[in-house]
C-alpha cells in the first residue's frame, strides 16, 4: 500500500504501522466529486477492505480544499442520461461508505461543501475538523435539495432544528459552529487535523476488537432506519450471535477480565 497511486486522484498511504489506510483526494483544483472520483475512491476501499491488517481509513484531502463538492463543470456538459447515471452512482457509493466495515475518519481541513465534499464527510463515521474548515450546502443557492441520499446521512447527524438552517439559507459556517451542531468530533489547529485523525484511529485500534467493527457498524447502519424497538432488538440479537460464531466467550471474558 505504501504510496500506492489509483490514477493518482486517490493517493494510499499507511499510517500507524499500517494498520491505518490515508487516503488523500487528489483532483485540483477543488477535488470535485464526479463519477471519476466515486469510482477511484471505492476501488481504494475494495483494495483496503481486504487487507486484515488495516483497521482504520482516514480520508482526507488537501490544505485549503477537502473536497468542494459536485464536479460543476462536468455536471454542465452532461446528458440527461449522463446525469441519471451519475445519481445512481452516487447514491450506491454513500451506502457503501456508510456500510464500510472497517471504521472511517473524515479528516477535514478547508472547504467541505455540498452533497459531494460534506457528504463524504458525513458518510465517514467521525470527524476531525481544521480550525479553519468551512462547511456549507450551496446546492441550496441553486434550487436543489441535497443529492444522493445525503440528506438522511445529513439528519441523522444533526437534528431537524439546526440542520434546515443550512438548508434554507445556503450560507456557509465555520468548523466552531460545526462542533456546535455536532457535524464534527473535535476542532483542532489546521497543521494537527491528521494527527488527531490519527491519534482517533490509535484509540479505536488499542480498544475495539479486529473482529468487533464490522458488527457493531452493520447494528448502526440497520438499527437507525429502524422505529420499532423490538426490530432493533433483533437487529442487535442477530450480529452479536455472528460475533459468538467467530469467539470462545468464556475465554475472551476471562482475557478481558484479565487485562483490566
Amino acid at each position: 500500500m505504501g504510496g500506492e497511486s489509483l490514477r493518482d486522484l486517490i493517493l494510499v498511504k499507511p499510517g500507524l504501522k499500517d494498520q491505518t489506510a490515508i487516503l488523500t483526494l487528489n483532483k485540483p483544483p477543488v477535488n470535485a466529486l464526479y463519477i471519476d472520483l466515486f469510482d477511484e475512491i471505492s476501488k481504494a476501499l475494495d483494495i483496503i477492505e481486504e487487507i486484515n491488517e488495516i483497521r482504520v481509513v482516514i480520508i482526507t484531502g488537501g490544505e485549503r480544499v477537502f473536497s468542494a463538492g459536485m464536479d460543476l463543470k462536468a455536471v454542465g456538459q452532461a446528458t440527461p442520461e449522463e446525469m441519471l447515471s451519475l445519481m445512481e452512482i452516487g447514491y450506491n457509493f454513500f451506502q457503501r461508505m456508510e456500510k464500510y466495515p472497517k471504521p472511517t475518519i473524515a479528516a477535514v481541513r478547508g472547504f467541505a461543501l455540498g452533497g459531494g465534499g460534506l457528504g463524504l464527510a458525513l458518510a465517514c463515521d467521525l470527524r476531525v475538523a481544521g480550525e479553519n474548515a468551512v462547511f456549507g450546502i450551496p446546492e441550496s443557492r441553486l434550487g436543489f435539495p441535497l443529492l444522493w441520499g445525503v440528506t438522511s446521512l445529513y439528519l441523522r447527524t444533526v437534528n431537524r432544528g439546526l440542520g434546515i438552517d443550512l438548508l434554507l439559507t445556503g450560507r456557509n459556517i465555520t468548523a466552531q459552529e460545526a462542533f456546535q451542531i455536532n457535524l464534527v468530533k473535535s476542532v483542532v489547529p489546521d497543521h494537527k487535523v491528521l494527527d488527531e485523525a490519527l491519534k482517533l484511529a490509535n484509540q479505536i485500534i488499542n480498544n475495539l476488537p479486529a473482529f468487533a467493527a464490522k458488527e457493531i457498524k452493520a447494528v448502526l447502519y440497520e438499527a437507525s432506519r429502524e422505529t420499532d424497538p423490538r426490530k432493533v432488538f433483533d437487529i442487535e440479537n442477530k450480529h452479536a450471535y455472528e460475533i459468538l460464531n467467530q469467539i470462545n466467550l468464556k475465554s475472551w471474558l476471562k482475557e478481558y477480565l484479565r487485562k483490566k
